[in-house]
């Protein structure tokens, strides 16, 4: 008799330490009180709002709880002017800011020919302070200006170096090659901050250009700066772009990168600025590979299905994980695996989707089961699309629970019949 108490009293203890240790949050909905998804249908965009500029800096000694927001990006409100913070200068910007005459930036080669001016022709390469070194003349500004211009200051120099007479100085000016620049991206974008397009091309390629006369430079213009920031986030504002260069700005509309319509892709020089508006609002056509968003992205899967104890084993590897960008919670779901195998066991599993929204910079977590994303993949509140670097691990339904602790409980029980 005291033998079967003990084993009834062994049992009861075993199946409470089961139940005290078992992972109860994969069969609990997620809090989310606001119910708000970043992709969620008709999301409003609450939280959106200017951040204010830092007026302190930290330090060693400092606490730094003030400037928890230094290096955040500023999200550009697309129904609000600027604030004159934001611009320098007011009015039309001077025509050769923003004119096609695309200026110089230190590191571009240009050609340089005078007439009768032996000794002065030439290649030159605009120094780091935007000037050129001519011989025998004070250097000449040239970042900044268009061709015309940079061979107007050349006459200029030679001029009054006594070199020439006003009459006989006549110059010209031709790019060879244009240099890699760096601008700076920010607004909604992934990954705002600074950007080094038109990197150079192999050596080979660019010596047979430089013997030639011209020069194209396909990525130096501001779609390349966008794709560079990782591509513009879907409430990014395509038709109001804007573009600051010199204290002064344009709006720019490049939403016919993806609506198939023509735009006018400015070519960008070293230390421009791309601002990205938002509208507030999750635009589900801009959810798509395309020259100004991401064509791929990375997702950190989980799926440690019982009996499988990794990912490997789960068929979650680098392939599955790096989606092309416009996937939604279902696909990756089954890129991770999740979905398939018994109908009894695996239809009631589920995913949970962790996510930090840009907007708001709070990471989100919701919770599908597999069944209903299955009935209700046409609805984006229930099949979110998703993000660069959100989380989506999976769970066992309650069968394989339920199988598991068993497994479990017989592990623990056969040893003990062995001591009775």
């Amino acid at each position: 008799m005291n033998k079967v108490v003990s084993k009834a009293t062994l049992l009861i203890f075993s199946l409470w330490m089961l139940a005290a240790c078992s992972q109860h949050h994969a069969l609990q909905k997620p809090s989310n009180e606001s119910e708000k998804f970043y992709g969620t249908e008709y999301e409003d965009g609450e939280y959106v709002s200017h951040l204010d500029t830092q007026k302190t800096v930290y330090a060693s000694n400092l606490n730094c709880e003030s400037v928890g927001g230094f290096s955040k990006a500023v999200h550009y409100r697309a129904d609000q002017a600027l604030t004159p913070n934001d611009r320098s200068q007011a009015g039309r910007p001077p025509f050769h800011v923003f004119n096609k005459d695309l200026p110089l930036s230190p590191g571009d080669m240009v050609q340089v020919a005078i007439e009768n001016g032996e000794g002065f022709n030439g290649q030159y390469i605009v120094n780091p302070d935007g000037s050129l070194q001519i011989p025998l003349v004070v250097p000449v500004k040239a970042a900044g200006l268009g061709l015309s211009q940079v061979a107007d200051n050349i006459e200029i120099a030679l001029v009054r170096a006594e070199i020439f007479r006003p009459s006989a100085a006549k110059v010209s000016v031709r790019v060879m090659h244009w240099a890699p620049v760096n601008v700076t991206v920010t607004g909604a974008v992934f990954q705002p901050g600074r950007v080094r397009i038109n990197e150079n091309r192999q050596e080979s390629v660019v010596s047979e250009r430089v013997s030639a006369t011209g020069d194209y430079a396909v990525r130096r213009s501001i779609v390349e700066a966008i794709r560079n920031a990782s591509g513009v986030r879907p409430d990014a504002k395509l038709d109001q772009v804007i573009l600051v260069r010199g204290g002064w700005q344009v709006e720019l509309d490049l939403s016919g990168v993806v609506n198939g319509l023509p735009i006018s892709d400015v070519a960008l020089v070293d230390g421009d600025q791309v601002i990205v508006p938002t509208t507030g609002c999750f635009q589900s056509s801009l959810v798509r590979p395309s020259q100004l968003t991401p064509r791929g992205f990375r997702v950190f899967m989980s799926n440690l299905t019982s009996p499988v104890l990794g990912n490997a084993a789960a068929a979650v590897g680098s392939s599955s994980s790096s989606l092309p960008y416009g996937t939604t919670l279902l696909q990756a779901a089954v890129s991770a695996n999740c979905v398939g195998g018994a109908h009894f066991t695996n239809a009631p599993r589920r995913v949970v989707l962790a996510s930090k929204n840009p907007l708001t910079q709070e990471f989100q977590v919701i919770e599908r089961s597999i069944e209903e994303l299955m009935r209700g993949a046409q609805r984006e509140h229930i099949n979110p699309y998703l993000m660069p670097n959100d989380s989506l691990a999976c769970y066992d339904s309650n069968v394989t629970n339920l199988r598991e602790v068993a497994r479990s409980l017989g592990e623990i029980v056969a040893p003990m019949r062995l001591l009775f």
